[in-house]
């Protein structure tokens, strides 16, 4: 990670009281002084994940998929998933000590250091630097600016994903289910049964089948666009984009 200004990017201390918005923010600002990584690991709170939904993706994790990065997502309650980067974060935190800093830039200037040793002149590989050994990891493979984020984009690569994912819901009384930010009329004869959801990736519809697996409805999937994605404008109940 970039050695950004912890005042400027994180001033609520607290992910969960962060907004996607200001971490699609941070990314960019990351992706272009580093350009485009293959893949991001996540853990499964806010604002990367929805808790309470956490089958359902959030517009910031299609955001990065449209960009052609892997989203991956640890298992509940496992950091041991994540060891390397958990280990790093005691490393740092030993060596920064921030409980000992003077302030949020004091705080900035220990974590420039920790980043410039860490990287360029502790002898972690065979007693080279990391630097020394992989000095590739410097030059971007994926260049990104923000002026042509639809340009990079592909809607094809959201529907490629989210085609492996199947959805339960419960038909209501007035015989519409909600799916992702949408509402759609399955049928009251259908009402209080469980029905499965999933997308088409090629005709980029949502298919509706009943627990025998016929098909009862389609219906066009148009909260997955660009702009509704890349603005996180899909407002599930509980807030979360």
């Amino acid at each position: 990670m970039a050695p950004y200004s912890v005042e400027k990017y994180f001033p609520l201390w607290h992910w969960t009281k962060v907004k996607a918005s200001q971490v699609k923010h941070c990314f960019q600002e990351w992706f272009e002084e580093w350009g485009l990584p293959d893949c991001i690991r996540f853990d499964n709170g806010k604002p990367w994940a929805n808790p309470g939904q956490r089958h359902v993706p959030t517009a910031l994790s299609l955001w990065l998929i449209g960009l052609g990065i892997q989203v991956i997502f640890g298992r509940p309650r496992q950091s041991t998933d994540n060891a390397v980067v958990e280990r790093s974060h005691g490393v740092l935190t030993h060596w920064v000590e921030p409980d000992q800093r003077q302030g949020l830039a004091d705080l900035q200037r220990g974590l420039h250091q920790f980043v410039h040793i860490q990287r360029a002149v502790y002898p972690s590989c065979q007693g080279r630097s990391r630097l020394e050994t992989y000095p590739e990891l410097m030059q971007s493979k994926r260049r990104y600016r923000r002026d042509q984020d639809e340009i990079l984009w592909q809607l094809q690569r959201v529907m490629d994903y989210v085609s492996t994912l199947h959805f339960q819901r419960m038909v209501e009384k007035n015989g519409r289910i909600t799916h992702m930010t949408q509402e759609y009329s399955v049928g009251r004869q259908y009402a209080a049964q469980h029905v499965t959801v999933f997308l088409d990736a090629q005709t980029h519809q949502w298919v509706i089948e009943d627990r025998h697996g016929e098909i009862l409805k389609r219906f066009d999937a148009n909260q997955l666009n660009y702009l509704t994605i890349s603005q996180l404008k899909m407002a599930y109940r509980n807030g979360l984009t």
